[in-house]
């Protein structure tokens, strides 16, 4: 077997696909022709891992009209897709599908069940037929108010590498990619921003991923949320992905292998690092104001002084929490010498980064 990396990358905003480094998210493998594809990847950096790179980023238009109203909510934070009146199940912490399911007169070991057969135990449900175990009327229930899937797979390609590609089509016709990873390689496209994803969205990648490579590629372990988009501006539901991710009775990610990757949005930042466990990493790129505002356009509202001391301050409570620096050096510009010691002292010297 190929060595397979296995890390996801996740953006939760709709622009584009991504594939990079510290970077897009059956045991049946469901009947879809595989079509060979070719330059859709460009070089990483670690080979020898596994990776999952998985993009949360719509990232082809359809004819369809983007409606951002298609998603609402139950007044509880409970996502429920409007096309069909049913709340969606993977846009649900498990405290929140706990309390749903209580709603229904069910009793709180009925909400654990279903959530280990969703994320957990090697099952990654996708419809009540798959709930082994549970109880007859629960299941009907489910069916007649809730939808195991927030996404619908519109193709799968494989690349003569090993590389899989697989389009989703959300419910307001965007389509996003997913695409695992077996090499060294990564692609990055550009096409314009559509709209945040949902939580739901986000994590049903992660699930599907693991549905349909987990016997093929080996345990998928990492999750970067990155990308063009700025994750940080989708922060209720990259905290709520993240969360759903981590639960020990279900996905069961570890937190510090679970990354968001910003660009240094400063109040988001602070909220995240507040509110979160998950790890972070931060798109540096230059060690002076005059350089990341032109690199980083950001930069110009948030400056680097007041990135580090945010960092510095919220650190400050989190134990043994490490941040990641991303520097990619562009030739003539941020590659001199000492703009990459600034680069390496800032980390090694710090005592709180």
């Amino acid at each position: 077997m190929k060595n397979w990396m296995s890390k996801m990358a996740i953006s939760a905003v709709a622009n584009s696909t991504f594939l990079l480094l510290p970077t897009i998210p059956l045991k049946t493998i469901i009947p879809f022709s595989l079509t060979k594809t070719s330059s859709f990847l460009l070089s990483l950096t670690t080979p020898s891992r596994r990776y999952l790179s998985a993009s949360a980023l719509p990232s082809i238009s359809t004819d369809h009209d983007v409606n951002l109203s298609d998603f609402s909510g139950d007044g509880n934070g409970v996502a429920i897709s409007r096309k069909s009146s049913k709340v969606l199940l993977k846009g649900m912490t498990y405290s929140e599908l706990e309390k749903w399911v209580q709603s229904h007169g069910y009793r709180p070991g009925q909400a654990i069940m279903l959530w280990k057969r969703m994320y957990g135990n090697n099952i990654w449900a996708q419809h009540t037929d798959e709930l082994e175990g549970l109880n007859k009327d629960f299941k009907k229930m489910l069916s007649e108010n809730a939808d195991f899937k927030a996404l619908a797979v519109k193709e799968i390609h494989a690349a003569s590498d090993g590389t899989r590609k697989i389009l989703f089509t959300l419910d307001d016709g965007m389509v996003i990619e997913t695409v695992v990873i077996p090499c060294d390689r990564g692609r990055t496209t550009v096409m314009g921003l559509k709209r945040h994803l949902t939580a739901a969205e986000i994590v049903e990648q992660a699930v599907f991923a693991r549905r349909l490579f987990t016997s093929e590629a080996g345990s998928i372990t990492n999750v970067v949320f990155m990308g063009m988009g700025e994750p940080l501006h989708n922060i209720d539901n990259v905290i709520k992905a993240a969360d759903i991710m981590v639960h020990d009775q279900g996905l069961h990610f570890s937190p510090r292998k679970v990354t968001v990757s910003t660009s240094g949005l400063v109040p988001q930042l602070r909220r995240y690092l507040q509110e979160s466990n998950c790890a972070i990493a931060v798109s540096l790129n230059a060690t002076t104001d005059e350089v990341r505002n032109w690199i980083m356009p950001i930069n110009r509202k948030y400056k680097l002084d007041l990135l580090l001391e945010t960092l510095r301050e919220e650190l400050s409570f989190k134990h043994k929490y490490k941040v990641l620096f991303e520097y990619v050096m562009l030739e003539g510009i941020n590659d001199r010498s000492l703009s990459w010691n600034n680069a390496k002292n800032l980390s090694i010297n710090d005592p709180i980064l």
